[in-house]
């Protein structure tokens, strides 16, 4: 594939929960060493095994709110009393080495 942007390209890879978005990121991941991966936030308890910072950065409900107030999110969504929102910083920062962020 070729690319004349030379800053990146953002993939949005949505889906439901457990349909699979993570075994899709994995394989594309295994075959390109250019592709980074997002890390939402969430007010949701972490899940066995997942680690803050690296599957998603765990928020309380006044924390996420006052990210919001704040301005930290290009969007945010509110299902089952919990918030998740993919965080500005991320994307307001060069990616080096890559040129695809999910």
């Amino acid at each position: 594939m070729h690319c004349e942007n030379k800053k990146g390209l953002l993939v949005v890879l949505s889906a439901p929960s457990g349909c699979g978005k993570d075994t899709v990121f994995r394989a594309i991941e295994a075959l390109r060493d250019d592709v980074v991966e997002s890390v939402s936030a969430t007010t949701r308890a972490p899940r066995p095994g997942e680690v803050d910072g690296v599957n998603y950065f765990f928020k309380t409900r006044a924390d996420f709110e006052k990210m919001i107030a704040d301005g930290g999110f290009f969007e945010y969504a509110e299902y089952s009393a919990t918030i998740t929102a993919p965080l500005l910083p991320g994307w307001s920062r060069p990616l080096p080495g890559a040129r695809f962020a999910f």
